[in-house]
């Protein structure tokens, strides 16, 4: 299915400049590199420095506001509710109506210097959300004076156990969410490395079937089927799937020597010790994927 992207929220005004410094001061917002704002250019756009949300792009029209915004923005402050009305106030903001409780729940609404509403809601810590967390850093296993299958094994299971580390505490919308420019999300690039696992280590090395969960895939109507699959399935399975993966290649791997040749050479040959490496490398790039997409979805970090 194909959709579209919000690119701009286009806000008719008196005075682009003035308010694109209002709304830029408000929301961290910038000038577009490229076309930096003037005083008494006909349309002022403001972007966020950090790519995640659409632009505001005021226009002149010689007309006043007159009646109550059919659009409006809800902000989160990152300080507290009363620290962020305060500061909007002092950047030209007035209050319209005060709908904060008495109990601490509720919401202010504002209206910028031209008199268009926006809302102040809780912070996400006066919600009760927990600040966005910093797992740390995982030890590297104890392998730097090994020979070639242990360090190949123990790198691998490594990387492995980072993914499992680095998905841990992800809720099913975070899992499912696809920020990006492509199917690209959390769930899917788990899926996406299980199936790796299993077509390298049991299909094309071992000569096994291919897993029931897979075997039915029509990859010439979908080359992106688990990418697709994925955001529509608990994710907990998908983790579960993974883990699973892993464990029947370590089996595979046990039985068979580093140079011991694929059973599938219809597209060429290779060893055990090229898939190990391989896995090595697919694994450790999509580990910095899970990684990036975390940090953008929900603030943790890690490693």
């Amino acid at each position: 299915m194909t959709t579209s992207t919000i690119r701009h929220l286009t806000i008719d005004c008196r005075s682009p400049y003035e308010q694109a410094r209002f709304w830029a001061a408000a929301l961290g917002f910038v000038d577009d590199p490229s076309d930096p704002n003037h005083p008494g250019d006909p349309e002022a756009l403001i972007v966020d420095p950090h790519g995640r949300h659409p632009g505001l792009l005021f226009i002149a029209v010689p007309e006043p506001k007159t009646t109550k915004n059919r659009l409006h923005l809800d902000l989160v402050p990152d300080a507290a509710r009363e620290v962020e009305v305060a500061r909007l106030l002092d950047l030209g903001a007035t209050l319209v109506a005060d709908h904060r409780r008495p109990d601490g729940t509720g919401w202010a609404v504002l209206a910028d210097p031209e008199g268009n509403e926006l809302c102040v809601e809780r912070s996400a810590a006066e919600r009760g959300q927990p600040e966005p967390a910093d797992t740390g850093a995982r030890p590297l296993p104890p392998v730097h004076g090994a020979g070639e299958r242990e360090l190949l094994e123990a790198m691998l299971d490594w990387y492995r156990a980072g993914v499992v580390a680095k998905v841990r505490g992800v809720t099913q919308a975070v899992a499912s969410a696809t920020p990006l420019r492509s199917s690209t999300s959390i769930a899917g690039l788990v899926k996406h490395l299980a199936l790796v696992e299993g077509a390298w280590f049991e299909v094309d090395f071992a000569g096994s079937p291919e897993p029931a969960w897979w075997a039915d895939v029509d990859w010439d109507a979908d080359r992106d089927w688990e990418f697709h699959s994925a955001v529509d399935e608990p994710f907990e399975d998908v983790v579960r799937l993974y883990e699973a993966a892993c464990a029947r290649s370590r089996l595979v791997a046990a039985d068979h020597d580093l140079d011991e040749l694929g059973a599938d050479t219809s597209r060429r040959e290779f060893t055990l010790r090229f898939v190990l490496l391989h896995l090595i490398e697919e694994t450790a790039r999509h580990l910095g994927h899970l990684d990036v997409l975390r940090e953008l979805l929900d603030g943790t970090t890690g490693e």
